[in-house]
This record gives structure tokens, sequence and C-alpha cells, in this order.
């Protein structure tokens, strides 16, 4: 070893090749230590793990054979499943459903109102309202199965996977290709796991199907039919290649970090200074780095090794080995938010908003939640006339109750009590007024009168302060050629 040598040891891999370089009396041996992946990290989620999740995301799918029901459905599962982001917009959007009621004062009779009475409150209402909206923004479409009787009504709303049905219209058995020349505009046949071994065919009276901004859209399905008109547009069309990247670059930076090595520990001369035989130092050297690796093999995740003076742990700092994609995935993160129009700040990203900034992004946010609840409500009443059908009740959409939805800016008691105060103090109300809007009784006395104005001083008029050494009343204007 007096040649200067630098042994570099793996505690997995006993010893690596030894590398010669020129170096002063003060010896050191440098030995790399186990990185996370190879040892704990693998045994909790590996690296082969992570890419296996991802990867099918990259790839251009062109066999329909590689998975049973490959389509853009199934893309879109993927990126709602992986990315957290994109998991928490759609899940603020489609929880804002919870929150509902029926305005049964709208019904046109008490017959039509006892049976959406009793519709709402044998189905799981609340569920299928909030998978309506999730459906909405991940699929652009909300199908289910309507299951009922006549005389009983719709008893049973089952929805079906998107991914596995296709839509048919009415043609014959052989219908010709069905092209963007002569595409499917009018739908007659939903059909569930088509050309599989258990298919299923349902007509276009026992489908519920709820779909947005699909009046110009053009869909091909999983067997190559195009459509147009017939498909709900999803939200997640946009954001295919976005979420790819977004994913190649954290692939990427994961695959180079756990590359590198992070640890290394270093044994100095003072180990072997008192030993002067290079054959029985290198022996030495040996020793010690066995006795290393044995001692860091062994410990446990929560243990701290305890080594001797010449023995030191060194940490790389990667800061400046690998690139920093920050600002990249912070770019595809605010392309998620402005695509599904939820403000950042609802998934706890507030980093550089600013209040204007937030409230206008919210405001725009409550408008396209609104257009999602109306569509939910329309489809709801279209559920309510096939109810009504089967009882063998006649109605319109004029005779059934309305569904309405809380509104989501609604205010808090505190926000209350500030409007009632700042009305009654600038004048605006009078004071039942401000106690009505804290559902307070009436005042006994002068509760239909407005708050007196009251003079800051003399003879000056209200909200006007009197300058110091000014005269009191009627301030005279000095100036002009009059």
């Amino acid at each position: 070893m007096a040649d200067g040598s630098r042994w570099r040891f793996n505690p997995l891999n006993l010893f690596k090749t030894a590398q010669t370089e020129e170096k002063s009396d003060n010896l050191k041996v440098t030995m790399e230590l186990p990185t996370s992946s190879a040892t704990t990290f693998a045994k909790v989620a590996g690296l082969e793990n992570i890419f296996e999740d991802t990867k099918q995301m990259y790839g251009h799918k062109k066999s329909w054979t590689r998975t049973k029901y490959d389509d853009e459905f199934d893309l879109y599962d993927d990126m709602l499943r992986l990315d957290p982001e994109l998991n928490g917009a759609v899940r603020s959007v489609s929880l804002t459903a919870n929150n509902w009621e029926i305005d049964y004062k709208k019904g046109k009779n008490r017959r039509i109102r006892n049976a959406i009475q009793d519709l709402t409150e044998n189905l799981d209402f609340d569920d299928i309202l909030i998978s309506m909206l999730r459906n909405l923004m991940v699929y652009g479409n909300d199908i289910n199965k309507l299951v009922g009787r006549t005389g009983q009504g719709v008893t049973r709303v089952q929805s079906l996977p998107i991914s596995q049905i296709t839509i048919k219209d009415d043609r014959g058995l052989q219908p010709p290709s069905v092209t963007r020349e002569s595409p499917i505009m009018t739908p007659a046949k939903y059909l569930l796991r088509e050309n599989e071994t258990y298919p299923q065919e349902f007509s276009v009276n026992e489908i519920w199907h709820t779909k947005i901004d699909y009046r110009s859209n053009w869909f091909q399905d999983r067997l190559g039919r195009w459509t147009y008109g017939v498909w709900g547009a999803s939200r997640f069309s946009s954001l295919k290649q976005p979420i790819r990247a977004k994913y190649n670059a954290i692939n990427n930076r994961i695959a180079l970090e756990d590359a590198l090595t992070k640890q290394y520990i270093t044994i100095d001369m003072s180990a072997v200074e008192h030993i002067t035989d290079p054959d029985e130092q290198r022996e030495r050297l040996v020793h010690i780095m066995s006795e290393v690796g044995e001692l860091l093999e062994t410990l446990r995740g929560d243990q701290i090794p305890i080594l001797p003076s010449y023995v030191e742990i060194h940490h790389v700092d990667l800061k400046n080995t690998i690139p920093d994609n920050s600002g990249f995935l912070d770019m595809v993160n605010a392309d998620i938010s402005a695509v599904l129009q939820v403000p950042r700040v609802a998934s706890g990203q507030e980093r550089g908003s600013t209040f204007a900034a937030t409230y206008s992004a919210s405001m725009w946010s409550i408008n396209a939640i609104r257009r999602l609840q109306a569509v939910a409500v329309q489809a709801v009443q279209e559920l309510f006339l096939k109810h009504l059908e089967l009882l063998g009740i006649e109605a319109t959409v004029r005779d059934l109750p309305e569904l309405v939805f809380a509104p989501i800016e609604e205010e808090g008691h505190s926000e209350k009590i500030k409007r009632a105060t700042l009305g009654y103090q600038q004048g605006v109300m009078t004071r039942d007024e401000s106690r009505e809007v804290l559902r307070l009784p009436p005042a006994k006395e002068d509760g239909d009168k407005f708050k007196e104005e009251k003079s800051l001083g003399g003879n000056t008029p209200p909200f006007q302060q009197k300058r110091d050494g000014e005269p009191d009343g009627p301030k005279v204007d000095k100036g002009g050629n009059e």
C-alpha cells in the first residue's frame, strides 16, 4: 500500500477493482455505502415498481390486443391513479355534489312529489351525483344502466365502466364501414364488452347517458368506429402529453439519484501507521473494511453506527450533480390547474400566489363547477321523467321538483356579521334588515330606521374632519375669477 492505492468498498459486493492514484503520505481508503434502493427501499417500493406503473403511459399502443379494453379511457384511469395533482383537482370538484336538496315546492301535485321523494330515498343519490361529476371530469361521460319495472319505477342505477362501452346506431347486422365520412350520429344500442366472451347489449331506453361538450366532438372507439356528437369530450384529452412528460422527468430523476453514490466512507492512514510491512497493511485494511461492511449490513433503519476515529462517513451533495426540474414540474401542475379550472390553492400549493390572482381563479372555478352542476341537474330531470313513466304518471319537465345544489361560495357566520354590521353602519340597511341577515328577531324600537349620521366636529359634514386652525362653518372657495 506504499504506492497510495485507493480502495472502493461496497458491502453488497465485498471488493471492487483497486484504482491507483497518486496521493500524499496521509493515505485514505474510500468505500461506498449502500444506497437506499439496494437495501431498504427495494423492499418497500423499488424502482421497477415505479417504472412499471408509468412506462405504459409513454408508448404508442397500436394493437388493441395488448390489453382487454385498450383505449383512451384506460389511459385516463392511469393518469388519475398516478398523478396526485390531477386526482386532487378531480376530487375537489366531484365532492361539491355532496351538498344538495330537492325543492318539492315546484312539483305539480302530491303524487309526483311523493314518487320523486321515494326515488331519492331508495337510491344512494349522494354517490350517484358524486360519481357523475367525477366521470364528467375524467371521461366526459357518465353511463348508467337503469333497472326498473312498470308500476314500481326505477329501482336501481348501475354504473357501467366507460372503457368497456361501445355505441352503435340502427344500421343492419352487417353495417358498412363506420368512417369519418359515415359516422354514428344517433345512438341506438349500447354494448358492454363487445366482441368478448360474454357481451351484453342494451337499448338506448335502458341507458342513462350524461355527457359534456358532445355536440361537435369526434370520437373513435376501441373497435375503430367513428362517432360524431355521441360521446362527450374529456377534460383530460389535452393533458396526455404533459402528464407523460412529467412522469418521464420524474423517472429520470429517480434513476439518476439511485445510480449516484450518496455516501462513502474513508479510512485514514492512522489506522495502519504503526505497521511497516505493506502486505500486513493491506490485510489490516481489508479486515477493517470487512468489519465495517458487516456492521452496516446488520443495522436497522433507526440505528446509527459507532465507528473508530479513523473511519469517517461522508455525504455527497447532489444539488449540482442532478439538474433541477422543479420549474418544469411546476409548469405542468399549472397546466393541470388551468385545464381543469381548479385553483392551485385547492391542492395546498400557495407558492407565488396572491390574493387577487387566487380570487380571480376561484371565480372562474366556481363558474366551471356551476356548469357541471347544471348538466347534472338536467340529467337528473331525465331520470325523474323515466321513473314517472314507469309508474304511469304523466309529467313534463315543468312539473318536476328541482334538484338544487348548495352555493359553493357560501359565507360563514363571521362573514354574515361583517356584512350586516357594515350595511347598518354605512346607512344602507335598517336595524331590522341587518338583524334579519343574522336570523335574529326584529328590534323592539326603531327597527325600521337607518343609523343616524354623526358629525365628526362642529358643522363639518359627515366623514370630513376639520383641519387645524380652520374656522367652523361651511368651507368657502377662495379661488377663481368670479
